[in-house]
């Protein structure tokens, strides 16, 4: 198993072709956290790139069973049922309904992704989850970050950290070889140098930063947990759901 990190979307087109490979997308703050929330009680996410596109592709659906979710700025886009805080998208509110979803760097992203064998999603929230579903294929794997603006960020390098070090041990109990690319060995050291304290990371992110000036800081705190969503994905024929 060949693990490689790209830390911008831009980079994704050097590794070449991903039709047998396995992407992992992230971005931490907050599109893959809010979805990996979204999913312990939703039936399914469309992404989407644009505001237009979203509310374009709502007038389609049942309005009784759709919501539109997102963010642009931090903040949730006018017309929208729901913004882009992982904390916001609770049971009472989305239980069993289809969410449109669009934000600045998660959506776009994952677009980028969707010719990959399988394309997951992970956050601190779900990394085991996600690892287990990830070294279950066998693919060789590209750990995806969002980023912001294209350019790499702290919490989505350190995250693809964690991810790796999972793969990491999945591949020593079942005797798999494994090899990491440089980025990769990157993301694992960096992961470790920050652990003990991933809030204090976010916080002092960009993107953290951003969060707080439009008092956002309790997306910070859900964010940062590690391993508290059982929930793995994946994103197949223009939908995330969760899966086994």
């Amino acid at each position: 198993m060949y693990i490689d990190t790209v830390f911008t979307p831009l980079e994704l087109v050097s590794r070449g072709d991903i039709s047998d490979k396995t992407v992992v997308v992230i971005d931490v703050l907050r599109a893959t956290t809010t979805i990996a929330y979204a999913l312990s009680w939703c039936s399914r996410i469309i992404p989407v790139e644009t505001i237009e596109e979203a509310l374009s592709l709502f007038q389609t659906f049942d309005k009784n069973e759709t919501l539109l979710a997102g963010e642009r700025f931090c903040l949730k886009p006018e017309g929208f049922d729901l913004g882009n805080s992982p904390g916001d998208f609770t049971q009472d509110k989305i239980l069993g309904k289809t969410i449109i979803f669009s934000t600045t760097n998660g959506t776009r992203t994952l677009k980028l992704a969707q010719s990959a064998k399988l394309v997951t999603t992970a956050a601190f929230v779900n990394a085991s989850a996600c690892a287990s579903k990830v070294f279950k294929a066998k693919n060789d794997v590209i750990i995806l970050c969002a980023g912001r603006s294209n350019k790499a960020t702290k919490e989505d390098s350190a995250c693809a950290g964690l991810i790796i070090e999972l793969l990491i041990e999945k591949c020593v109990e079942d005797n798999v070889d494994f090899e990491l690319s440089d980025a990769a060995d990157i993301s694992v050291k960096y992961f470790n140098y920050y652990k003990d304290d991933i809030a204090a990371l976010l916080e002092s992110a960009e993107a953290g930063k951003n969060l707080i000036e439009v008092n956002l800081e309790k997306d910070i705190k859900d964010c940062s947990l590690i391993d508290t969503l059982p929930i793995a994905t994946e994103y197949k024929d223009g939908f995330i759901r969760s899966v086994k």
